[in-house]
């Protein structure tokens, strides 16, 4: 489904244990991760294995790039590791996923910091995601992210799961808006489909997700509303305070003052420009 996104194969040779870096270009906005957020991000697979050699044909998305640096980590696997480890040999690879349920913000965030894939290799090659709370590597064989149920009903129940962000910011408000938009019309396409209409069950499902994400749309619109809202009438509508609360604090202390100390403190920002 998601193949035709992404870039022609390039092969990279690691001659020693290495750090496979991917990273948002920085011409990228958050926003072109909404489209393939659902699917894999990237593509690995195994070329060639030697004892001082590892080739890997890698296909990313075309706003993602990848960096190789030489490390000293060990990544080889242990029976019961926990840490997402995989072991692969010639012919196999492995997908890049986001974890399921994250906000496109969140996952955005880490790519433009850098996702870091531990690499090590001798008769096989074994791979290891860094600190991965928002992202994972997939088995191709094992890459049953698009048949756990209806697509639609996966991005809906995901998003209504997903934890509220008070603290977002106005560009961030308008990417979750953006998001849940694209997920409410997926659902109502979704709802006139063959089999919803089969079965009442899955129609009542439907329902109930859209009504909830209805709801958070609501609180999330009305919070972005609050964010563009003119801070106070002497300043412009698009004026960006920096932190409201002291800028709060500075308006009683002007109200309470006197006026001749005002005008003092307004001579002394004058003489220092």
């Amino acid at each position: 489904m998601f193949e035709p996104l992404l870039t022609q194969p390039e092969i990279f040779k690691l001659d020693h244990h290495s750090r496979l870096i991917v990273t948002l270009r920085e011409s990228a906005s958050d926003f072109s991760l909404l489209q393939v957020i659902n699917g894999h991000i990237g593509e690995f697979i195994i070329v060639s294995i030697s004892d001082d050699s590892l080739s890997i044909m890698v296909r990313l998305h075309p706003f993602l790039s990848i960096a190789v640096e030489p490390s000293n980590a060990d990544v080889m696997p242990s029976f019961g590791d926990e840490s997402g480890a995989l072991t692969r040999g010639i012919g196999q690879g492995w997908r890049l996923f986001s974890m399921l349920g994250l906000s496109p913000l969140m996952c955005a965030r880490q790519l433009r910091e850098g996702v870091v894939i531990e690499a090590g290799f001798k008769s096989q090659a074994h791979f290891s995601i860094v600190q991965s709370r928002m992202w994972q590597i997939v088995a191709l064989e094992e890459d049953n992210r698009l048949y756990h149920g209806p697509r639609e009903l996966m991005q809906a129940k995901a998003l209504v799961a997903r934890a509220v962000q008070p603290e977002l910011i106005t560009e961030e408000l308008l990417l979750e808006i953006s998001e849940l938009e694209n997920v409410r019309s997926d659902l109502s396409t979704f709802s006139c489909s063959e089999l919803v209409r089969r079965h009442p069950e899955i129609y009542a499902d439907v329902a109930k997700l859209d009504a909830q994400l209805l709801r958070r749309k609501q609180w999330l619109s009305r919070s972005y509303n609050q964010s563009v809202e003119r801070v106070s009438w002497q300043y412009s509508a698009n004026h960006a305070s920096i932190n409201e609360l002291q800028t709060r604090k500075l308006e009683f202390y002007k109200l309470l003052s006197t006026t001749a100390i005002n005008d003092m403190v307004q001579q002394l920002i004058v003489d220092e420009e």
